[in-house]
């Protein structure tokens, strides 16, 4: 969701689809070197902006592009799985001189369904896509240059817990980076980039239609620019990181019905985002501990266009709901502080001891502010219910505080950590009390509708990391992850806590007439969730164990064979977060929550040339 940070090579891209069928992890795809960083417990100040629920950065660093070998060498892959008849091929090609590098990479996926693990098929299962990138780089003395420019283009693709499908996306964005060595030590860092989508989805031509005039088709589209600008210099001891970042996005919608020249709603118009902000960090490391301690400043603007809707004419209720929001007060500024600091107390050569406390603030989404009719946008919340937008909400401030244990004996290394969090503004939905709003979402779905509204909030837990040698072949990795949420200003849960979870894996490395393997087990244990929330109507889940099995073979030194079986049971489940049915005539009862696969297979060839 919004509340945790995505950056893909360096870009936040801002997504056109108000309930994220086109987010930013959908935006990766494969090439040379590429690493993703997860930012695990107190994140730094430095890591990105408005980082409350966490940072994930995706990206292949220049740096290790220039460092590689001079030549041509590239990767191609083909996998099939099934049942669905899915197959993606993909592939790069990477050339190197010794001052610059060129790259070049592709992908295409399709599949046409998947199937619950009792046989059902899952409806709106289907997808299509394809894209490219191409990136070049050149250095020249103290001055390095690279540029980035990638297309992605979704065609048909089910969403089936939301209420319309992809018709199709075509999503670019581009950076140009720019770093100057002062020294060894001394250097800066500037980016430039930007985005645009457009997206189109509909209810009708992927699932059935009860009637003409329910036809709905939603046209929409995002363009954004950023930059980002940072220097990282010594200082007392330590490296002292400065930045600033500005980013700015815009996003439009508008509702037809293609049986309807007449009717419209336009959803969002010129909805903007802009935000300006600047950090200053500083990382230090001696013999007994380290530390990384960060301020941020953020002021983050939103505005938008009036409201307007074919509907005013003909229904009270919207022409209320219209002429209040276009009267409201649409433009808002958020002044925000974060603050974080974590330490690492070396107490031997076995054991640390982490300490972290950190503030951390979110301005609302544009659809959180701006949905001025009720609608089912909840940014891929997709809980079934329509949301009302919320020009008077203030920003989440979330104050988190962790203790934890690094600890290492011979091979083995255990890493457990202890958080709390406690959000003021929380911004959730709650019931309504607006009367139009209230009359326009019965009228159209039987019940009332949510309004985005500040609350406060408690969100605690626990995990737990172990890796270790089993043997000098065998090698385990195990995850625990426990985390509780609760309203704090009324007795109810927080909608939608994913419950408890155990995965563990074993790896085995053997050879197979003298050629390399890699044989993998994984035990993923996931428990029954029952503190759910009353006011959403959420429902208990049940719990359940999956067991996938995965190996890789080197049947050259330049082929790789993958095979992988998950859900090797052919469980039927449907995790606690998943969203809702919301396609009629399926083997998914509306409301129902959509199920995970059952088992599925996949074959992959690659050659590494």
């Amino acid at each position: 969701g919004d509340r945790v940070g995505i950056s893909v090579d360096g870009v936040n891209i801002v997504g056109a689809g108000p309930n994220a069928m086109d987010s930013p992890l959908s935006h990766v795809l494969p090439e040379p070197g590429l690493v993703a960083t997860l930012y695990r417990g107190i994140v730094p100040v430095s890591a990105g902006v408005q980082t409350l629920g966490g940072q994930v950065n995706i990206a292949s660093p220049a740096d290790a592009l220039f460092s590689i070998d001079d030549g041509f060498q590239g990767n191609i892959s083909a996998s099939a799985m099934g049942p669905g008849s899915a197959q993606q091929y993909q592939g790069n090609a990477f050339y190197a001189t010794q001052d610059s590098f060129f790259s070049g990479t592709f992908m295409h996926q399709q599949r046409t369904e998947r199937e619950s693990g009792n046989g059902e098929a899952i409806p709106n299962s289907n997808y299509l896509r394809n894209g490219g990138k191409f990136r070049i780089g050149h250095e020249s003395g103290q001055h390095q240059f690279d540029a980035s420019y990638q297309w992605l283009n979704t065609n048909e693709s089910g969403t089936p817990a939301l209420a319309m499908d992809i018709t199709f996306i075509d999503a670019a964005w581009y950076r140009l980076g720019y770093r100057y060595n002062a020294d060894a030590s001394t250097y800066l860092t500037i980016n430039v980039f930007g985005n645009s989508n457009q997206h189109i989805m509909d209810n009708f031509s992927q699932r059935p239609l009860m009637m003409a005039n329910m036809a709905r088709l939603n046209t929409t589209d995002a363009v954004a620019q950023g930059l980002d600008a940072t220097v990282f210099t010594p200082w007392k001891n330590g490296e002292l990181r400065l930045g600033v970042n500005l980013h700015k996005g815009r996003n439009n919608s508008v509702i037809s019905n293609p049986n309807n020249p007449m009717f419209f709603i336009d959803n969002f118009s010129a909805s903007t985002r802009s935000t300006t902000s600047a950090f200053a960090e500083w990382d230090y490391s001696s013999n007994t501990f380290s530390t990384l301690i960060g301020l941020r400043y953020s002021r983050v603007n939103l505005d938008a266009d009036a409201a307007a809707s074919s509907l005013t004419m003909m229904n009270e209720a919207v022409a209320s709901l219209a002429q209040s929001f276009n009267d409201g007060p649409r433009s808002k500024t958020y002044n925000m502080v974060d603050a974080a600091a974590s330490v690492f107390y070396h107490l031997n050569d076995k054991t640390d001891i982490v300490l972290g406390a950190s503030q951390k603030n979110r301005a609302p989404t544009f659809f959180e502010r701006f949905t001025w009719l009720p609608l089912g946008i909840t940014g891929g919340l997709a809980d079934g219910f329509n949301y009302i937008g919320n020009l008077e909400l203030e920003n989440e401030t979330a104050r988190q505080f962790e203790i934890g244990i690094d600890y290492t004996v011979a091979s083995w290394q255990i890493s457990p950590r202890l958080f709390y969090q406690d959000i003021e503004n929380y911004i959730a939905g709650t019931p309504s009390s607006n009367m139009a709003a209230n009359m326009f979402s019965s009228m159209m779905s039987g019940r009332a509708p949510l309004i985005w509204s500040n609350t406060d909030a408690v969100i605690k837990g626990a995990d737990v990391t172990v890796n270790g040698q089993l043997s000098d072949t065998v090698s385990l990795k195990s995850v625990l992850s426990i985390q509780h949420g609760n309203r704090d200003d009324i007795d109810d849960a927080l909608f939608r806590i994913a419950p408890e979870r155990l995965l563990t894996t074993i790896d085995w490395q053997t050879s197979v007439l003298t050629t390399p393997m890699t044989m993998s087990v994984i035990s993923e244990l996931v428990g029954r969730q029952s503190h759910t929330s009353s006011l959403q109507n959420e429902d208990s889940t049940s719990g359940y164990g999956l067991l996938h099995l995965s190996t890789q073979w080197q049947l050259h030194r330049n082929v790789q064979l993958t095979a992988q079986i998950n859900n090797l049971f052919d469980k039927f489940y449907a995790p606690h977060t998943a969203g809702v049915n919301r396609v009629m005539q399926s083997d998914i009862a509306i409301g129902d929550k959509v199920p995970n696969p059952g088992r599925e297979w996949q074959i992959s060839i690659s050659y590494r040339y």
